[in-house]
């Protein structure tokens, strides 16, 4: 099979068809929709009286926008993390469960198929939420306060930090026989992920500051997804750093800083982090899910086939 063939297989996947039918006839998927965007709304106009209160006759609009869309965006990042694992945990283990895992294992979908295919139906759901909450943040946008780049990147780095999660998730859900331990692993790693390398960065980066007095930050932070959003809002300008520096700064190293290799802002750290995590991921569960399968034949060749004889002249 070429490689043109194999991409259009991971295109044409029939699980990713029979999991978003599935999902989408349910009364779940509506009601989770309907309660994703409630909470945004909720929250975000909480927050717009809060601050128009507050802050009276002596803030612009776009002090009040700017405010509202930052509170909007972690809020929404707090959401995915915790709808994702409980939407993409139980994609392989679920299968254990019902007892169609072998049906698949068995079926002409490779391991790398059953991977992707419940990855994209896992994944594509938390997409159609944070794309129903587009219309919030655009009207949030219309204050001012925030430029058109930010509400990319911002949009981005939740997109992936949800892409991030699921890959992780299916990868738990292939090593684990049962939803429940999966789910659990996959929402540890989430706090782990977020909070857990947050805190881990910032003391880290005290440590820096004690030692070589300076005000930069462990690498750990270029990492999480929290930092870079916070970052993206705060430092509209950027706050990048060398790469040099940043591999002198990982191990803690004494000296000047290095200013060797591109500058790298803290989005772009996270970005380049989670896509590595999801390679890693997917490739962890393709070769559990593979490990499973029987060995497929090989297809014969003209080669092969000459001198065969069929079994009816043998007969």
């Amino acid at each position: 099979m070429s490689t043109w063939e194999k991409a259009i297989t991971l295109v044409d996947n029939p699980l990713i068809v029979k999991d978003a039918v599935s999902r989408m006839r349910s009364w779940r998927a509506p009601v989770v929709l309907t309660l994703y965007l409630s909470l945004l709304a909720a929250f975000g106009y909480s927050v717009f009286l809060i601050e128009a209160i507050s802050a009276g006759s002596h803030t612009g609009a776009a002090q009040i926008g700017g405010t509202v869309f930052s509170w909007l965006t972690f809020f929404q990042l707090t959401l995915v993390c915790l709808f994702a694992p409980a939407m993409a945990a139980g994609a392989v283990s679920g299968e254990r469960e019902r007892q169609t895992f072998d049906v698949l294992l068995v079926s002409r979908v490779t391991a790398l198929g059953i991977i992707w295919g419940k990855l994209v139906a896992s994944v594509a759901f938390m997409l159609l939420l944070i794309l129903g909450a587009l219309p919030l943040f655009a009207a949030v946008f219309l204050f001012g306060g925030i430029d058109f780049e930010q509400f990319v990147v911002t949009q981005l780095v939740t997109v992936s930090t949800a892409i991030t999660i699921g890959a992780v998730s299916v990868f738990l859900s292939s090593a684990f026989r049962r939803t429940l331990p999966s789910t659990v692993a996959a929402y540890g790693c989430a706090f782990a992920g977020l909070v857990g390398t947050l805190l881990v960065g910032s003391m880290l980066s005290i440590l820096i500051a004690d030692r070589q007095v300076s005000a930069d930050v462990h690498p750990l932070e270029f990492t999480n997804p929290i930092y870079a959003l916070y970052m993206v809002l705060d430092s509209p300008n950027g706050a990048g750093m060398h790469l040099g520096r940043l591999l002198q700064l990982l191990v803690l190293a004494p000296g000047g800083p290095n200013s060797a290799g591109p500058s790298l802002e803290p989005w772009q750290g996270t970005l380049l982090a989670q896509l590595a995590i999801i390679a890693l991921s997917v490739y962890g569960a393709v070769r559990l899910v593979g490990g499973h399968r029987a060995p497929q034949p090989r297809p014969r060749t003209g080669d092969e086939t000459e001198g065969v004889v069929p079994e009816e002249e043998q007969a």
